[in-house]
């Protein structure tokens, strides 16, 4: 998991035992029911988005997810709960920073909606370190109108990320913050 990936990382940069572990289930149970409308999509997704920060704090609207829906960045892939648990776990949401770049772009008669991000990622690691991410989410929805599958491309490399948060921790190098 992307949480898993990044405690390894870190601990063996740092030589710590960076995170704790897993605590309970996530609570990411959702009832899918109907056709979820490209309106409806966007008003929820907007919000988790730009209001809830879900990239940043793990908070979404898990009903707008069709069952089996995969999460995907640049280390690993991961179902909706593991992704919602990991990420609040392993950002701190106040600390963290996040904006959508433009809007959502509607594709593929709906099926496909893109959108720009730029954070900045406090870890809850020892030295809060921080790295800014930035890049495009591409979702595809499924006949239902949900969506299956999220998928994270960076503009950064995974080493020179994993470089960035170790040197933001160690204080050599604050991470840069978000215009």
């Amino acid at each position: 998991t992307r949480r898993a990936a990044l405690r390894g990382a870190f601990s063996s940069v740092v030589g710590l035992s960076v995170l704790p572990p897993s605590i309970g289930p996530a609570r990411a149970d959702s009832t899918n029911a109907g056709t979820l409308s490209t309106t409806v999509l966007r008003g929820k997704l907007l919000n988790d988005i730009v209001d809830k920060r879900f990239m940043v704090t793990g908070e979404l609207s898990p009903e707008i997810y069709a069952p089996g829906a995969t999460f995907t960045d640049e280390i690993d892939t991961y179902d909706l709960t593991s992704y919602v648990r990991g990420t609040g776990k392993l950002f701190d949401g106040g600390k963290s920073t996040f904006k959508l770049v433009g809007d959502l772009a509607f594709a593929d008669d709906d099926r496909t909606i893109r959108y720009r991000f730029d954070e900045v990622l406090c870890f809850r690691i020892p030295l809060d370190p921080k790295v800014r991410v930035s890049g495009e989410v591409v979702l595809k929805r499924g006949d239902d109108g949900r969506i299956t599958s999220y998928r994270e491309y960076w503009d950064q490399s995974v080493p020179s990320t994993l470089v960035d948060l170790f040197l933001d921790g160690t204080g050599i190098k604050p991470a840069p913050t978000i215009a």
